[in-house]
């Protein structure tokens, strides 16, 4: 999803321009949360990073569009897209005058079971229309754009997983590896996750390729760029030596390869991205 509103969930900073609604009881193990973010009109493209959840992201209309801008040139996607996986140097930029969004964040092991995917399904293309999915399993995009409220599309959602959902929850020790890595926001190692699950690494791995589609490495990976990268983006006082230890980072360089890695840019030309995306092209 567009970093900026991964970070205000990462912080709970949430308001009128950006909140979260609970899902029920009944899809509570399927949907992490919805949520609603209003877009500065100014604020024309986002660097786009998942952190292990996969999204459903919905623009305003279905005939909303967005390019998509990867390494591999641009694309067009038009009314929702789906991400998932580890997104590197990924951006959106908006061709339309979208100023809401609406995100269906779900569940990991949940999601690939909901729509019948591999879980490497986004591994090599982890920003991708919704369309094509949708249409194998019977999820009427055009029905969710009939909905004019925010409380109708929500109702549609939890009305089509509970319809649809015929999967098993993930294993209890899986659960307890994520909630783990969570906890230490990724400040930690694949051998501290084995030890804390009091598993061996092999099953450890065939549990998050098979659920998650990552491996273990990538999804704490993952949580501490995401931790670092808002740690990085709310201070006026950059640091890197400092947020790099801190989020579990050997050193400075170490952070400063995963920050190219995954937005293109170093740290200080990216906040200078963020201050004047027209002045600064997408790579």
């Amino acid at each position: 999803m567009p970093i900026n509103y991964l970070k205000k969930i990462q912080l709970g900073e949430f308001n009128e321009d950006g909140y979260r609604i609970n899902p029920s009881k009944e899809v509570g193990s399927v949907i992490e949360g919805f949520y609603v973010f209003s877009r500065d009109p100014k604020d024309k493209s986002h660097l786009i990073f998942n952190d292990g959840f996969p999204v459903l992201v919905f623009l305003q209309s279905s005939e909303d569009t967005v390019a998509v801008i990867g390494k591999n040139g641009a694309s067009e996607i038009k009314g929702v897209w789906a991400s998932a996986g580890a997104i590197k140097n990924v951006y959106v930029k908006y061709n339309s005058n979208t100023d809401r969004v609406f995100i269906v964040r779900f569940y990991p092991g949940a999601f690939y079971q909901l729509f019948g995917l591999d879980a490497l399904h986004f591994r090599y293309h982890p920003v991708t229309p919704f369309e094509s999915i949708a249409n194998n399993n019977n999820f009427s995009i055009e029905e969710f754009f009939g909905y004019n409220s925010i409380e109708e599309k929500t109702a549609f959602v939890e009305t089509y997983v509970q319809n649809s959902f015929r999967g098993a929850d993930a294993s209890e020790i899986l659960h307890k590896t994520l909630d783990y890595i969570h906890n230490t926001k990724g400040n930690s190692t694949v051998r501290n996750v084995t030890n804390d699950a009091g598993v061996n690494y092999k099953w450890l791995e065939r549990s998050f390729v098979k659920n998650i589609g990552l491996l273990p490495k990538e999804y704490i990976q993952l949580q501490r760029f995401i931790h670092a990268y808002v740690e990085l983006v709310g201070n006026e006082n950059v640091d890197l030596m400092r947020i790099a230890i801190s989020n579990g980072y050997y050193d400075s360089n170490h952070f400063l390869k995963d920050f190219k890695a995954y937005t293109g840019k170093t740290p200080l030309g990216y906040l200078k991205f963020q201050l004047q995306p027209d002045l600064y092209q997408i790579s």
